[in-house]
This record gives structure tokens, sequence and C-alpha cells, in this order.
């Protein structure tokens, strides 16, 4: 078992992902937590691509099974606190731009519902 080149995981980076190698020459990751293993993951071979196997070590190990677990942890990232503040002015302005579209919007509705009302009446 070749156990070199932890990769950090998880939002703190206490979980860390180890990989493996048996005698057969298969590959896996080992889930840990300090001196805990927590999840399993490797790859049986199928017809056409190998299957990935997850293995969960503990009851603390959450399955998700959805397409929108990849979209929970990307936008986990875009949504969050971010490390630097916006400058007043760029809020001003992007405050002014949002203003500048709605009054030409109301404008404009304002002219084409003006316009279907002369040609209905």
């Amino acid at each position: 078992m070749d156990e070199s080149g932890a990769l950090p995981l998880g939002a703190t980076g206490r979980l860390e992902a180890v990989p493996m190698t048996n005698a057969a020459g298969d590959h896996a990751l080992l889930v840990r937590q300090g001196d805990s293993s927590r999840a399993l993951l490797t790859g049986e071979r199928g017809s056409d691509r190998e299957r990935v196997v997850v293995v969960p070590l503990d009851d603390d190990v959450e399955m998700r099974m959805d397409g929108d677990a990849l979209a929970v942890w990307l936008t986990r990232g875009s949504v969050g606190p971010q490390p630097q503040s916006v400058p007043a002015w760029a809020n001003v302005l992007g405050l002014a731009l949002v203003l500048l579209v709605l009054a030409f919007a109301v404008i404009g509705s304002v002219v084409v519902f003006g316009w279907l009302a002369g040609l209905f009446t």
C-alpha cells in the first residue's frame, strides 16, 4: 500500500485523500481525517468504462446520487463570503446603471403600450 502525497479535501482541509495501490495493482483513494478512515473511492471494471465505487467507512459519510451534488459543491465557493470588499464607487456606479436600465424599461413599456392603445382604439 502506497500512502504518499495526501491531498487535502473539504472546507477546512482536515480531510485528506491518500492514494493507495494494492498488490494486484488496483488503485484507490482513502479519505481519512486524522487516524480514522472515512471513505474509500475506487473503480471496478465494466463493459464499456470503469464503474466508480464509493465505500463509506463510518456513519458520517453522505452519499449524494443526484446531478445536484456537483452544482452544490461548485456554488458553495461562488456564493460564500468573498475575501475582498467592493469599493463604494463601484456600488454607486452599479446602482446607477441598474436604475438607468429600469428607467429605460419603464419608458419603453409606456411607449409600446401607447402605440398598442392607438392601434386598437
